[in-house]
C-alpha cells in the first residue's frame, strides 16, 4: 500500500521488490504513467521500470494581490509569508513559471517579461499584440515550452498560439503568432497544453456561459499550428457545476484539473460583485469546484468533483430588523455559499493554481460569506471576505489544508445595493457599525 515516487533527472532502471499479494502504486516522472504493480502467486516479484529523463515539477507559491485593477505578485516559499513585491505588476492576471524557477508575465505595455531566478535584472521579450486570453500563458514542463494564446487581432473567430521552445535556457526569443483553429467560438479564457494535448476554455458571445474543449495541437512544417477538436465542447453545466472556468492544469502524469468559480448574484460568474436589496428576495453565490478530468475516445469526462456547494441555505436577520429609511422589514438572502462549519471542505471561489507539487496542488480561493443584521444585539449585517490558499492532496483527492491570508486580496469583492453602505455592511434600524461581528 505504500507510494513510491521516482523523480530522478537522468534515465534509470529501478528494481522494485514486491511481497506476495502486496499492491504498490508507482508514480513515474513526467511524460510517464502511474502504474499499479501487483505481485503474483510467487513469494516475490522483481519488476524493472525504465524512467524518462525528466523531473517532477515542484513549484513554490505564486501569490498575487489585487488593488485598483492592478495585480502585483511574487513567488514565495511559505504561504504564511504574505510579502508581495509590487514591482512585478500587470493589468491582467497572468503568470507562468518554468522548470528553472524563472517567472513570466505580460505587463501593462503588452510586453512579455521574464524574471530570472536569483537575478534582479529583467529580460524583456518582444511585444505581444492582439486580444489575449483572460489567462494567456501556460508552461508545458514536458517540452520546456511557454505558450501564449489569443483570440486574434480583434477577430474572435480565430484562435492563435505562439510557443517559445527551450524557454528555461533561451534568451530573448522571438514571438510570432501562428494561426490555429479557425471558426473558434467566442472569447478565450484559459488553456493548458502538454505535448500535443490541448484543453481550452472559452466564453460565449454574451459572456454568460463557459465551455471546455479538448483538442490536439501540432506544428506544421511551415511553423504554423494545426488544432483539431476531439469531441464536442461541454458547458460548465454539462460538467455538473456553474460559473466561470478560471484555470486549467495538466499535471506530470497527464491528469487534467479544472477550476470553476461561481461568485456573485447570478448562476454565472459576475465579477465579484454582490448586491443586496432590503425589500426583495436575494440570492448570492460564492462557491466553486476542482474538477478532475479524464480523456475519452469521444473527448473527455469529469471523474471527480471536489469542494462544490450544490445546495442553498437561508441567512436571515434576527428580530424585527428593518431598513433605516423605510422601516421595511429586511428580507433574508438565499446563499449558495459554504457555511463556516464546512469551509475547510468547500471552496468559496477558486481562481488559480498557485503551486504544483508531486502529491498535492495549492489553489488560491477567494469569496465571501454574510451575516444579516441582529436587531436583538443592535448589530448590522456584514460581508466577510475570504482570501486563502487551499491545499488538495492528490493521493485521496481531498482538501488537506486551508491557510487564511490577512494581507493579500486575490480579488476586489464589493457589496452594494439598497440598505448597504461602504465597508461591506447591511444596515438596519437602530443598529450600529459593529466591527466585532462574528461570521456564521
Amino acid at each position: 500500500g505504500a507510494d513510491i515516487v521516482f523523480d530522478e533527472l537522468e534515465p534509470a532502471t529501478y528494481t522494485v521488490q514486491v511481497e506476495a499479494y502486496d499492491t504498490i502504486d508507482v508514480l513515474l516522472a513526467r511524460k510517464s504513467e502511474t502504474i499499479k504493480v501487483t505481485a503474483g502467486e510467487t513469494a516475490e516479484c522483481l519488476i524493472a521500470l525504465k524512467l524518462f529523463a525528466s523531473s517532477i515539477l515542484e513549484s513554490n507559491y505564486i501569490l498575487w494581490n489585487y488593488s485598483n485593477n492592478i495585480f502585483s505578485f511574487n513567488k514565495i516559499a511559505n504561504i504564511k509569508d504574505s510579502t508581495i513585491n509590487t514591482n512585478f505588476t500587470s493589468l491582467s492576471l497572468n503568470f507562468a513559471e518554468d522548470i528553472s524557477d524563472n517567472m513570466y508575465y505580460i505587463d501593462s505595455n503588452m510586453n512579455l517579461q521574464r524574471i530570472v531566478v536569483d537575478d534582479v535584472n529583467w529580460t524583456t521579450i518582444p511585444a505581444v499584440t492582439g486580444s489575449l486570453f483572460s489567462d494567456p500563458l501556460y508552461y508545458d514542463d514536458s517540452t520546456d515550452s511557454l505558450w501564449i494564446a489569443r483570440d486574434g487581432d480583434g477577430n474572435v473567430n480565430t484562435l492563435q498560439f505562439s510557443v517559445i521552445k527551450n524557454i528555461s535556457t533561451g534568451t530573448n526569443p522571438s514571438i510570432d503568432f501562428k494561426s490555429g483553429l479557425d471558426s473558434f467560438e467566442y472569447y478565450g479564457a484559459a488553456f493548458a497544453i502538454q505535448g500535443s494535448v490541448l484543453y481550452l476554455a472559452y466564453i460565449d458571445s454574451d459572456g454568460s456561459t463557459y465551455y471546455l474543449q479538448r483538442a490536439t495541437i501540432t506544428e506544421n512544417a511551415d511553423g504554423t499550428f494545426a488544432v483539431s477538436k476531439v469531441g464536442s465542447a461541454k458547458s460548465v453545466s454539462d460538467l455538473g457545476v456553474s460559473g466561470a472556468i478560471t484555470d486549467i492544469a495538466i499535471l506530470y502524469d497527464g491528469t487534467v484539473y479544472v477550476l470553476v468559480s461561481n461568485v456573485g448574484n447570478s448562476s454565472g460568474d459576475s465579477g465579484d460583485s454582490f448586491k443586496y436589496y432590503y425589500d426583495q428576495s436575494n440570492t448570492m453565490y460564492s462557491r466553486g469546484a476542482l474538477l478532475k478530468i479524464q480523456s475519452t475516445s469521444s473527448g473527455f469526462e469529469v471523474v471527480d468533483t471536489l469542494g462544490w456547494t450544490g445546495s442553498s441555505r437561508q441567512i436571515a436577520p434576527v428580530g424585527e430588523a428593518k431598513d433605516e429609511s423605510t422601516l421595511t422589514i429586511l428580507q433574508p438572502l438565499t446563499a449558495y455559499i459554504p457555511s463556516l462549519s464546512e469551509n475547510s471542505k468547500k471552496f468559496y471561489g477558486p481562481r488559480r493554481f498557485v503551486a504544483i507539487k508531486p502529491k498535492e496542488i495549492a489553489i488560491a480561493d477567494c469569496g465571501a460569506n454574510f451575516v444579516m443584521p441582529n436587531c436583538n444585539k443592535s448589530q448590522n449585517g456584514k460581508m466577510f471576505a475570504h482570501n486563502r490558499v487551499v491545499t488538495v492532496s492528490l493521493s485521496n483527492f481531498a482538501i488537506s489544508n486551508v491557510t487564511k491570508l490577512k494581507n493579500i486580496n486575490f480579488s476586489g469583492l464589493t457589496l452594494s445595493g439598497s440598505g448597504t453602505y461602504s465597508g461591506g455592511y447591511i444596515q438596519a434600524d437602530s443598529c450600529t457599525d459593529d466591527s466585532n461581528l462574528e461570521e456564521q
